[in-house]
């Protein structure tokens, strides 16, 4: 019996091919489609494994990615289309319903990398939302704030990685931080189009652990196939640096029951509201004395959290995904038996060049550590302008408890292991 075909359309972020190719390729006839970033180092070393796994054939610039994932899956008589990354994912599904094939209704596409009009189907359900106003120039930018107020948060409508994402406080000059908004959108490889930003009311935590070492918003990890959605995992959260820069999270997560059921119904709710009916879906929620509250909805799997799964309760998420995107049963839920995370430390909030980097070596040898990775070397520029790409290491742990996860996070972050300094000044740690 042949073994079903299964395209990839693959990107910058999700899974990377040497961890989702030994779990696919026994099991599918995989073929890839290579979506360029932007940085042809990164995804060179990204792409390194597909030749030794499966064909592929790479996305040309200026080609419509809808259309050549459409042509590529027929061309191999795909069986099903899935996409890992958050850059590609919105064209995949909408590949896979010219085809046929499962994936999120089109419907829904456009609430999933429209921030407005998300929200906008979200208040309709009734899913707890923050005030939102769309801004697309000066004056809009003022108008919306007369509308949400401050404290707020400005971001764009369309956008990944905390990219041009600005903290609205009542002090601030509004004409420069809307100029440097949207400089910073004009600087992005990922923009598409002239400026178009949300205005956010900026909720307010609460405390919801006794440990003030945890954060106040979450992450749930859904899968949704035939439109039954089944949770695999909630994500606690370690505090956020200023201003909106993650640094990691943890699962599973130490909520008590009660607690974790509110936080599944608003999750539920909020996939209902989009439409979702077949992908993998992260949703963030903030943590308030009222209850849990909408961050966003992706259709996709959260960053890193294929990792944490397999790490924490021995499930593969990539199976499970391919099998959604190919209409096949879906694996038992994950029974988690020990804790895992990621961790992403970041640097200050403000340009700096680092002067020091640890060997991976080093990093392995604290304890709990499962893998890692130093994206920048000695002498890279980091700036806040980059987002969710500015971090110093991206790294999985794993333990018994808790607490050993934090002093694994507090080893990497001690002053000796990262330094650096200001762009024109002396070294700093």
């Amino acid at each position: 019996m042949s073994r079903p075909t299964l395209l990839v359309v693959d990107g910058p972020g999700g899974p990377t091919p040497d961890w989702y190719l030994p779990r696919l390729c026994p099991h599918y006839d995989v073929h890839i489609l290579r979506s360029p970033s932007g940085n042809a180092v990164a995804d060179e070393r990204r792409w390194r494994p597909i030749d030794s796994w499966c064909p592929s054939s790479a996305v040309q610039e200026g080609d419509d990615l809808t259309d050549v994932i459409v042509a590529y899956a027929r061309l191999h008589d795909a069986d099903g289309i899935v996409a890992f990354s958050e850059i590609p994912v919105v064209e995949a599904h909408t590949a896979a319903g010219t085809l046929g094939l499962p994936g999120n209704p089109r419907g829904s596409l456009a609430a999933l990398r429209n921030k407005r009009e998300q929200r906008e189907r979200l208040r309709a359900a009734g899913a707890p939302v923050p005030r939102f106003a769309e801004a697309r120039t000066l004056e809009e930018f003022e108008q919306a704030l007369a509308r949400v107020g401050v404290p707020a948060v400005l971001k764009p409508v369309v956008g990944a990685g905390s990219m041009a994402t600005y903290a609205v406080g009542s002090g601030d000059e509004r004409d420069a931080l809307w100029d440097e908004a949207c400089r910073a959108y004009a600087a992005d490889p990922r923009a598409d189009g002239p400026p178009a930003f949300i205005l956010e009311q900026r909720l307010i935590g609460s405390q919801w652990y006794p440990d003030p070492r945890y954060g106040d918003y979450v992450s749930v990890e859904s899968i949704v196939s035939h439109g039954e959605i089944s949770h695999l995992a909630v994500t606690d959260k370690l505090p956020m640096s200023h201003p909106f820069r993650e640094n990691g999270g943890m699962q599973p997560s130490v909520l008590p029951a009660d607690r974790l059921a509110d936080i599944e119904k608003c999750a539920t709710v909020a996939i209902e509201a989009i439409g979702i009916t077949d992908s993998a879906v992260h949703t963030e929620l903030k943590l308030t004395a009222e209850g849990p509250v909408v961050i966003e909805v992706n259709c996709r799997i959260g960053g890193w959290m294929a990792e944490l799964l397999h790490l924490s309760a021995g499930y593969d998420y990539v199976r499970a995904i391919a099998a959604t995107a190919t209409g096949r049963p879906l694996p038992p839920p994950p029974v988690p038996h020990r804790y895992a995370a990621y961790f992403i430390p970041q640097p200050p909030d403000h340009p700096v060049v680092l002067t020091a980097v640890p060997t991976t070596d080093e990093i392995l040898a604290i304890p709990g550590v499962q893998d890692t990775l130093m994206p920048h070397a000695v002498g890279t520029l980091l700036s806040p302008e980059r987002g969710s790409s500015n971090y110093l290491a991206w790294v999985t742990a794993a333990a018994d408890r808790p607490r050993q996860l934090f002093d694994c996070f507090d080893r990497l972050t001690t002053r000796h292991l990262f330094t650096h300094r200001s762009p024109d000044g002396p070294a700093a740690r």
